[in-house]
């Protein structure tokens, strides 16, 4: 009988949790996953009501491909989970000529056989009045982009892997990783004073990754973002089915949806300040309101709503906005995950199984290459065995 490896997961987001039901239907047995806080708490990036799955990403037809695979591997989920984890809403894309962005998008999804369409003016002001289109010069729609619902999808994802036989160790944080002799166990200790021994770790600690890989010197920025909720607007005119999720420039959004108290939910994806994730700021009151203004300039009618409530979140940002899936240098036996950069949670099942593919050195189902931590060479730094959170 072969032995089963103890694996490891460190942060239970949608990236962790992904990873271990990845491994364990694919017959891993022996799967632990630590979590700081607890699932789903307010200062995790997969925390929220909703998240946006599109398929646009200008003339980039890898993350394109990658949304397709994603979303199959959503609608299988549903049916495991029995519950609902995406509403389709469509998606309204307004932008101009020279953005390299919004032509270019179109003609890739097209590519990819999806269900996306030009607007003209006059049919996008008929179909979608509460715009104002002026700014710009092409429109598209795309009919199979919506919400994925984040924290079901987290809750989901956590009642199937205990199902699946993992152990979740919550309100438990890393404090150190020790790699010091290939032959021997990773071992972890936690700051409840527990040591743990792992065949294979993979570090899923999203906005925290500096805190167990500092030697690494990983091009990665914490940034502080703002999502708006607008209370107050007629449901009829603003809910699913009648308004769409939209992208505007930077701006974005989504119509009423469950979970949501009725509300519109509405920012921009432009990067905000650098934050340390383990202190809270308080609210950047000339950020939000630049926001507040982009946004009612596009939506007329959020003149009349008020601000109901402002989360923040926290980016993990590579230079160039892909995602970093790797191992040590020093030790391949740890396997990390960082950089979401804002669009990383729409990949979250299929993440779970790129990972766990490397723990099993098994074919990925997309290729790899591009999200080597070897693409910044001046960055790269061997890892030192000893790593301890600071």
């Amino acid at each position: 009988m072969v032995r089963q490896q103890r694996i490891v997961i460190v942060g239970a987001g949608i990236v962790g949790l992904s990873t271990a039901y990845a491994l364990l239907t694919q017959g891993m047995r022996k799967v632990t996953v630590v979590e700081q806080v607890v699932i789903d708490h307010k200062r995790s990036s997969s925390h929220g009501f909703s998240r946006l799955l599109r398929f646009e990403y200008g003339p980039d037809a890898f993350y394109s491909h990658m949304v397709t695979l994603s979303l199959n591997r959503w609608r299988n989920l549903e049916r495991v989970a029995g519950c609902r984890l995406y509403t389709p809403t469509g998606l309204l894309v307004l932008g101009n000529e020279d953005d390299n962005f919004t032509r270019e998008a179109y003609h890739t999804v097209r590519g990819l056989g999806l269900p996306a369409e030009q607007l003209s003016k006059e049919n996008c002001e008929l179909r979608f009045p509460l715009f104002d289109t002026q700014p710009y010069d092409i429109r598209t729609y795309n009919h199979v982009a919506g919400i994925l619902h984040a924290s079901t999808c987290l809750q989901a994802l956590r009642d199937l892997v205990l199902d699946l036989g993992a152990e979740i160790y919550e309100s438990s944080r890393v404090t150190q990783l020790t790699c010091d002799d290939p032959l021997r166990p990773v071992r972890l200790f936690l700051s409840t004073g527990t040591e743990i021994s792992a065949d294979r770790v993979v570090l899923a600690t999203g906005s925290w990754v500096h805190h167990l890989l500092a030697d690494l010197h990983l091009p990665v920025r914490m940034t502080c973002q703002y999502l708006l909720y607008f209370a107050g607007l007629p449901a009829s005119l603003f809910s699913a089915g009648t308004f769409p999720a939209f992208i505007a420039g930077d701006l974005y959004g989504f119509p009423i949806h469950k979970g949501c108290n009725g509300w519109v939910k509405a920012t921009s994806h432009a990067f905000g300040f650098s934050v340390d994730p383990d202190k809270v700021s308080p609210p950047d009151d000339q950020v939000i309101t630049g926001i507040t203004s982009q946004l009612r300039e596009l939506l007329p009618m959020l003149n009349h709503a008020e601000i109901a409530r402002i989360d923040s979140c926290i980016y993990d940002v590579t230079p160039d906005e892909d995602f970093i899936l790797d191992r040590l240098p020093s030790d391949p036996r740890v396997i990390f995950a960082s950089g979401l950069s804002g669009h990383g949670f729409k990949f979250g099942v299929l993440l779970g199984e790129l990972l766990s593919s490397m723990v099993c050195d098994t074919q990925p189902p997309v290729p790899l290459d591009r999200l080597r931590l070897s693409r910044f060479p001046y960055r790269q730094a061997l890892c030192s065995h000893h790593l301890v959170y600071k």
